[in-house]
């Protein structure tokens, strides 16, 4: 089958968020037999080396890449439509994903601008749906602290609230977890929806011949939380591990935080602790290195929207414990492998038990069985029937 598939943000490197499930998504269905038409938006500051690089880390996953760039600006933001959405319209995308008749796979609301065409009628067309946008953007709205971000964020809210209608466009849609699924049953009724976890490699679980970690700090004892720092809500978690659970630890329970582009703000409050480091943009290969050495991942959020791919990403590329908050857990059947605790007292705790405990054969063997039905060897099928 040929298949396109429109990402909202280059696949590669699959460092966080939605961007494992597409990336893992092509791996799966390019094993499936499927001849891949990839459709993907960048930033304009992209260079050509990225590009080369991209292509070559995307090698056997698509058959034929197209790269689009975003219309940013003021200009994509004076519409009833998403920015989201807006700034994702190339024409140049509608014209390739014109050319023959095979089915269309929206990674996201924000690639779903032509969803609606005419032009497109008949076509088979499923969305990948990572959130239930409009909340998503709610709670973005209530961790930031910028005055202009929290407007832009409302408004989005709005927009793609009403936007969301689009969906009955859609022949399929695949929702990211059961919650979401029954959202959209309820305001989507003939639309075929189906609950599809998110996609993971079900290769063998990385837990070690990691390479050297090129920091100062002991490779089996520190403290890791990883995300993209450019999103509000990562922010604020880091914040709250730097300002509030770190000034508990000892100065032995060194604590990393590794992202894409942090703010001024947060480089600064991570510079105040003898032992704190901050890794800004870290390589795929750091990135491994200290997912594969953390001996505890600190993994939390203010907010349940979506599932939270890190949690999964730190489970197979760890054998680290994972200290989550409640929200953090997209089931409840993750107890089973992580240890949950709310309050800053009860993580403090957590960390005290956990940083003393050295994983062991059977509780890695339990979270390889847990992980497997996020492999995605049993989970393509319900994309191509």
């Amino acid at each position: 089958m040929k298949l396109h598939v429109v990402s909202f943000q280059v696949p590669y490197p699959p460092r966080y968020g939605g961007l494992i499930d597409v990336f893992y998504k092509l791996k799966a269905l390019k094993r499936a037999g499927c001849h891949i038409v990839l459709h993907t938006y960048r930033y304009a500051e992209s260079s050509v080396q990225d590009e080369s690089a991209i292509r070559q880390g995307l090698a056997g996953l698509a058959d034929e890449i197209y790269f689009y760039e975003r219309s940013e600006g003021w200009r994509s933001q004076c519409t009833w439509l998403p920015y989201i959405v807006y700034s994702r319209r190339d024409p140049h995308l509608f014209e390739r994903l014109c050319q023959d008749d095979a089915p269309i796979l929206f990674e996201g609301i924000h690639t779903c601008y032509f969803l609606s065409d005419n032009r497109l009628r008949g076509r088979q067309k499923w969305v990948r749906m990572h959130n239930v946008e409009h909340n998503y953007y709610y709670y973005l709205s209530r961790s930031t602290s910028s005055l202009l971000q929290r407007c832009y964020f409302l408004i989005e809210t709005l927009r793609l609230r009403l936007y969301e209608r689009k969906l009955n466009w859609a022949t399929k849609i695949l929702a990211v977890s059961a919650a979401d699924a029954d959202h959209f049953k309820t305001h989507y009724p003939h639309v075929q929806v189906l609950s599809l976890p998110c996609f993971y490699n079900d290769a063998p679980l990385v837990f070690h011949n990691c390479p050297p970690l090129p920091l100062p700090i002991q490779r089996s004892g520190f403290l890791l939380y990883h995300g993209n720092l450019s999103v509000p809500e990562n922010r604020k978690v880091a914040c709250y591990i730097l300002r509030l659970l770190l000034p508990h630890l000892t100065k032995e329970q060194h604590v990393v935080i590794a992202g894409g582009n942090p703010d001024k703000n947060l480089m600064i409050e991570a510079s105040k602790h003898s032992n704190a480091t901050l890794i800004a943009n870290p390589s795929s290969e750091l990135m491994d290195s200290l997912l594969a050495g953390a001996h505890i991942h600190l993994l939390f959020t203010f907010q349940a929207t979506g599932v939270k791919l890190k949690l999964l990403h730190a489970l197979a590329r760890s054998s680290g414990h994972c200290l989550v908050n409640s929200l953090m857990l997209p089931q409840k059947e993750f107890k089973e492998i992580c240890t949950v605790a709310d309050s800053l007292p009860e993580q403090l705790e957590a960390i005290r038990n956990l940083q003393a405990r050295q994983p062991n054969a059977d509780m890695i063997v339990r979270r390889q069985e847990f992980l497997r039905r996020y492999g995605y060897a049993n989970q393509v099928t319900s994309i191509l029937d």
